[in-house]
């Protein structure tokens, strides 16, 4: 392959946004809201649906993106996804992910009605290691659809928060993942529509912050990802 194929190659190459968080978040609405359509398997409790990490690609605004459904590390010995199966599951998912393309965005996917301190265990697992690594870390909050007098009102009440108990994010989105159904009201379906776009950009604005990592780069050269992010969760398991 010459430079020039080689360089159009790596120009088309998808950025790699890995969503995460706990079983009934709605990791899996959230895509199929980014899809624009029915592509991502969704269940209407908190049992997994997502035994694997799958993914989508997507177009947002001439960009390729390439989307990662994750299997939470939350439902115990008994849940679909036992923490031991998942947790070697997500191990061997971002060490091919990080030698291979990267990690440019990570989106913390929790629920509105979710008490704010419950969120904690699964931020610190993520987010610890973003200092070292450069990688953003979002928030989007779903499930919004009847919260007053706007969405974006549960960020307002609930940032403070979030901060004494050292989460911090680069962006947020506050958002509802129903389906685009002409039975809805017309308020529901003004706030998928501003869902669908608030979301799209913030994926543009923070993907656009992290550069792709350089083809035949030595990541020996520098402090890998996967690295840091295994040792952080094996003791955050340990502890929790």
């Amino acid at each position: 392959m010459n430079n020039t194929n080689h360089q159009e190659e790596y120009q088309v190459r998808p950025r790699n946004v890995v969503l995460y968080g706990e079983s009934g978040a709605g990791k899996s609405s959230l895509i199929n809201l980014i899809m624009n359509g029915n592509v991502a398997r969704t269940s209407p409790d908190a049992v997994a649906c997502t035994t694997t990490h799958a993914p989508y690609d997507v177009t947002i605004g001439e960009q390729g993106f390439r989307l990662w459904d994750t299997a939470g590390l939350n439902e115990g010995s008994e849940g679909v996804v036992p923490t031991a199966t998942a947790k070697k599951n997500l191990t061997a998912f971002l060490r091919g992910l990080d030698q291979a393309d990267g990690v440019h965005l990570l989106i913390y996917c929790v629920r509105g009605a979710r008490a704010v301190g419950a969120l904690l265990t699964n931020y610190k697992i993520f987010s610890s290691v973003i200092g070292d690594s450069k990688v953003p870390i979002v928030i989007v909050v779903t499930c919004l659809e009847d919260f007053r007098p706007e969405m974006e009102e549960w960020w307002k009440r609930n940032n403070r928060k979030l901060s004494e108990l050292g989460m911090h994010f680069s962006g947020y989105a506050c958002v509802t993942t129903l389906k685009d159904d002409l039975t809805e009201s017309p308020d529901v379906l003004q706030r998928r529509a501003q869902s669908y776009q608030d979301v799209c950009e913030l994926i543009l604005k923070k993907c656009s912050q992290t550069p792709h990592k350089k083809w035949g780069a030595d990541i020996n050269d520098q402090r890998s990802f996967f690295d840091v992010l295994m040792k952080k969760i094996n003791h955050i398991l340990r502890t929790s």
